[in-house]
């Protein structure tokens, strides 16, 4: 099946056999999906024929979610969390036994898999703030105890691969250590399923693992260098969700200029107001951008050469904050019936809202890859022109980000790093978003890609304008005097916390296999 053929079946599974607004309701995916999904191909988008996959291309692939993100997120979602975070741990780092057992397993359908990396007090800090062991035993193998939190499939999946911190008997460490579990073995209990806003098809599950024993042959990638398998899955997962992005983005222009032309008012069609034709140019333009983002990184990808860290950066942040801006602003074009459950444009709000939180918060993102930036400008310069060339951006992107260091001064605050590290970022992501929607526009000569590129630098200005206002505030507010401040809402609001019980959950104390 090739990705024609894959986003054929997709429409008109949507058209004949999909119903989102159940899936939401009974909080799960279609009993028949897997089988359906697994038949087509679509649960082994980038496994090697060999191993029963398709083997497709990263355009071909992102062609793919793109589609399956324009008919339910959910559905996209469970194509992104398999494909680009639970397999390609095996297929990378994984022996030739395990790939042979285990991928056309996940590749057919017969299984999912995914990556459990977050704790209940650990999010993106993975090295300082994990706290789950492997211990290793005297016939080699290991004793996993921990507990894993926001897991999206975690009890859903047959094959999960788990972060841990590796030990030797004697309480030496050795660093974190991916390993690969079936879900089946005696100690993996899934304890909670949180109750999500969006997404409600796609459990994000807190899971414990309790004395799971594992053989030596578990182990994925070196011992110790467990980071770099987790990474090597989040890094190109970036990209797939700025993809999931792009399809929902021009899902919810396609449904606003629709109602737009068909929606009368005082002065004529909803379509003919100049505001609400700027409203959706601007929608255009950023989704085209991402579009451009997310290919652009896809054909450097297939083409085998190195590709550039910067271009994942701004995949997720500036691709994840664009689609949730478009979804907002389609909402807002469509009045009431944005605000309708049922009208799809709502639930897209609903469901990709999390876009800006999945693998690293657009805040805590932008510090990241801010500090980097920072902490060598001259190599991110010359990275950009590597890949761009010489260009009049590149020279005013790099002009601007120093002079924003300088701005800032010596002797910041950690506080103000901060600040400062999260401007960079954002600022050297836009720069990079608009250098490829601006090489897509020379190859394609396109009047759209000549606008969207166009629109692409006026948002790197603003971005640029906002950033020098917040690097050196005019007034600025304490933690302490911000903290008291809001300690005052309990006099004018209160604080209350409902105790109604509502529906019982649990089983009676009298009917418990444990009483208590």
């Amino acid at each position: 099946m090739t990705a024609d053929g894959m986003i054929e079946f997709l429409r008109q599974y949507a058209d004949d056999r999909l119903n989102s607004w159940l899936v939401d309701e009974r909080r799960t995916l279609p009993p028949s999906l897997m089988s359906h999904f697994g038949a087509e191909g679509l649960l082994g988008l980038r496994v090697e024929q060999k191993y029963g996959g398709r083997g497709l291309s990263y355009t071909d692939t992102f062609r793919v979610i793109q589609q399956t993100a324009a008919i339910d997120p959910n559905l996209a979602v469970l194509l992104v969390v398999h494909n680009s975070l639970g397999i390609p741990p095996i297929r990378d780092f994984a022996d030739e036994e395990t790939k042979q057992r285990v991928l056309p397993v996940l590749a057919t359908g017969r299984g999912l898999t995914t990556v459990a990396t977050s704790e209940p007090g650990m999010g993106s800090n993975v090295v300082r703030g994990m706290t789950a062991t492997a211990i290793r035993q005297h016939d080699r193998g290991f004793i996993i105890n921990g507990k894993k939190s926001w897991i999206s499939l975690g009890a859903a999946s047959t094959y999960i691969t788990v972060l841990a911190k590796l030990q030797e008997p004697n309480g030496r460490k050795k660093g974190i250590t991916a390993f690969l579990l079936p879900t089946s073995t005696p100690g993996f209990r899934p304890y909670s399923e949180a109750m999500t806003i969006g997404l409600r098809g796609i459990p994000q599950d807190h899971i414990a693992l309790e004395n799971m024993r594992v053989p030596p042959s578990a182990v994925l990638g070196e011992e110790g260098a467990g980071a770099a398998v987790a990474q090597n899955s989040f890094r190109t997962g970036r990209a797939f969700l700025a993809a999931t992005g792009t399809g929902a983005m021009q899902r919810c222009i396609q449904l606003a200029e629709r109602f737009a032309s068909r929606r009368s008012i005082a002065t004529g069609r909803l379509l003919d107001n100049g505001v609400t034709q700027q409203i959706l140019a601007d929608c255009a333009a950023a989704a085209r951008t991402v579009e451009a983002l997310v290919f652009s990184t896809a054909d450097r990808l297939d083409r085998g050469g190195p590709v550039p860290d910067e271009f994942f950066f701004a995949c997720k942040i500036i691709g994840c904050e664009l689609a949730g801006e478009v979804v907002d602003r389609c909402v807002q074009l469509l009045g009431a019936r944005g605000f309708v459950d049922t009208d799809v444009v709502g639930k897209y709000f609903r469901d990709f809202r999390v876009l800006r939180i999945f693998e690293g918060a657009t805040e805590a993102m932008s510090v990241y890859f801010g500090t980097r930036v920072l902490r060598d400008l001259e190599s991110f310069n010359a990275t950009f022109v590597k890949t761009f060339g010489s260009t009049r951006l590149g020279s005013e992107l790099y002009a601007g980000l120093h002079d924003l260091v300088d701005r800032a001064g010596p002797g910041l605050t950690p506080a103000q790093r901060h600040v400062l590290a999260r401007a960079v970022g954002e600022t050297a992501c836009w720069g990079v978003t608009a250098a490829a929607i601006a090489e897509t526009a020379e190859n394609t000569r396109a009047e759209l890609d000549f606008f969207a590129a166009h629109w692409a630098v006026q948002r790197l200005d603003q971005r640029f304008a906002a950033a020098r206002r917040e690097v050196r505030p005019v007034l600025e507010l304490s933690p302490h005097i911000l903290s008291r401040h809001i300690a005052q809402y309990a006099g004018s609001i209160g604080d209350t916390q409902q105790s109604h019980g509502g529906e019982r959950r649990a089983v009676d104390a009298f009917l418990r296999r444990d009483p208590v």
